[in-house]
């Protein structure tokens, strides 16, 4: 008797932060499908980048686990004779599935049969039509520290524009880096200077020394540069609580403009998200700069 009944995926979770809600919010668009989903979470057991597995820490959310035996089936990599055999029995040979183009939307993770997805799954075509689920689960926790609680409330008070910069680990990013550049950002401020009323700018990035020496404006700026390592995702949420967000080529700050929930934020993004390439994360409605 087969062990699994019409489809099954599974679903493996990786990178930081903003990859792991991309990859939940494609695994939440399976589950609405009715498909019966599991996650792969064993990427984290070595991960020493970032701050590990975020989503159950700061949201509370619970994945249902791919037992074992499923993982040992479906996984491309585990090639034991015994399991090589099951595969060919079961008809699970070719039930590794890789995300074949960045930023692409792929219908076909849909049909029919059990398989191990392997991607990044950046595309807001998988999830639009759950966008009210994903805001309640997309959750914060009220932040405690006294400075994000006064930020918070100048936030909510003000014309406020949240601006993030990645450099860190970009720098030395042959496909990322050197987009965001300066320029990038003082012609996104100019543009929201045109189109609002006395505003306000919030500065998130690794590198506040750098923002503080590019950018233009800076007496009408606040520069947040204490939510590091596990409470970084407080930056998150005071972003998407802004007004307006000016973004980075980041996952982490497309979250921060995409659950921003004011009806009518303008969200500024590179026109380019990747070195020599057309491909991009940005939205039809966001300005392109």
């Amino acid at each position: 008797m087969c062990l699994f009944v019409n489809s099954m995926k599974i679903v493996r979770f990786l990178g930081g932060l903003g990859n792991q809600m991309f990859q939940y919010a494609f695994y939440k668009s399976l589950e609405y499908q009715n498909i019966k989903v599991y996650a792969d979470l064993s990427h984290f057991g070595n991960y020493d980048k970032h701050n590990g597995y975020e989503l159950s820490r700061i949201f509370g959310i619970r994945l249902k686990h791919a037992p074992n035996l499923f993982l040992e089936l479906l996984k491309p990599q585990q090639e034991k004779w015994i399991y090589r055999k099951a595969r060919r029995v079961l008809g699970l040979r070719k039930s590794y599935q890789e995300e074949k183009i960045e930023f692409s939307y792929d219908p076909n993770v849909y049909s029919k049969g059990n398989n191990y997805l392997w991607g990044y799954w950046q595309n807001e075509s998988y999830f639009n039509n759950i966008r009210v689920n994903l805001l309640h689960d997309f959750n914060f926790p009220k932040p405690e520290d006294k400075r994000n609680e006064s930020v918070l409330k100048d936030i909510m008070d003000s014309v406020s524009v949240s601006l993030h910069v990645r450099r860190g680990d970009y720098l030395k990013d042959q496909n990322l880096g050197e987009i965001c550049t300066s320029e990038y950002y003082n012609l996104a401020i100019t543009y929201i200077k045109n189109k609002v009323t006395a505003p306000k700018f919030y500065i998130f990035s690794d590198d506040i020394t750098w923002c503080k020496n590019h950018l233009s404006d800076e007496e009408n700026m606040i520069f947040v540069d204490w939510n590091t390592g596990m409470d970084s995702y407080n930056d998150m949420y005071l972003m998407s609580n802004c007004k307006h967000n000016i973004i980075a080529n980041s996952s982490f700050s497309w979250w921060g403009a995409w659950l921003n929930s004011n009806p009518t934020k303008i969200v500024i993004s590179p026109s380019q998200w990747i070195k020599n390439s057309e491909l991009t994360l940005s939205l039809n409605d966001w300005i392109k700069l």
